[in-house]
């Protein structure tokens, strides 16, 4: 998943596009990174990666309160357990995601569990040639009303219950609405899914899951 911080790290919410879900290049044995062989074998499994939209930051604008972080997020229906890492941007400008799958990342330039308003957003490659399919490959066929529950620095807990799950393509996703850091606090999930176009070599959609905090 990709974001984008103005001068204090504000997360974007306008003007911008979801980029491809590119394959990684078979597991090597040593390093460095060996260019894959052809061969009649399957095309490797593909890892995804999200573009957050851009904006810039003033003194009065765009910013975020401190949040207590998020370190683990479980959906005990769906078999879902994972560590959550907070991150910020890689050297290209997008989110850096964990390369494990099995490990979320929490954008942390944008709302927390314990903000009053705005989405919290979790997102996680959906699978991985050296790791394989990851568990968020599982949201895509949750029900409405799945709980999720996160817990934070601290050992608190804030429990979630599915709104709904999206399959979008990945040019129609409303990243505005997505990394929205105003209305409702709530949770929103992300990762890859859809048909996968393996000339692209990339997913054509993204998996988006909006819940809501349970009292």
């Amino acid at each position: 998943m990709r974001a984008t911080v103005g001068a204090f790290a504000a997360v974007a919410v306008a003007l911008g596009l979801l980029a491809g879900c590119t394959a990684t290049p078979a597991a090597p044995s040593v390093a460095p990174v060996p260019e894959a062989t052809p061969s009649a074998a399957p095309a490797p499994l593909p890892t995804a990666e999200v573009e957050v939209p851009r904006v810039k930051s003033a003194l009065d604008l765009n910013q975020v309160a401190p949040s207590v972080a998020p370190q683990r997020i479980r959906v005990e229906s769906l078999g879902i357990d994972m560590s959550i890492d907070p991150v910020g941007l890689a050297e290209d400008g997008s989110m850096a995601l964990p390369s494990n799958p099995a490990v979320a990342a929490w954008y942390r330039f944008g709302p927390g569990p314990t903000s009053p308003s705005g989405a919290t957003i979790v997102a996680a490659h959906v699978d991985s040639l050296v790791y394989d399919i990851g568990p968020f490959a599982r949201l895509a066929t949750a029900p409405a009303g799945t709980e999720i529950t996160v817990t934070t620095e601290g050992g608190g807990e804030s429990r979630y219950a599915v709104d709904s799950i999206q399959t979008v393509p990945k040019a129609a996703v409303p990243w505005a609405e997505v990394f929205d850091r105003a209305g409702p606090a709530r949770l929103t999930l992300v990762t890859c899914g859809g048909e996968f176009d393996y000339d692209a070599r990339r997913y054509l959609s993204n998996v988006i899951v909006s819940a809501t905090p349970i009292p």
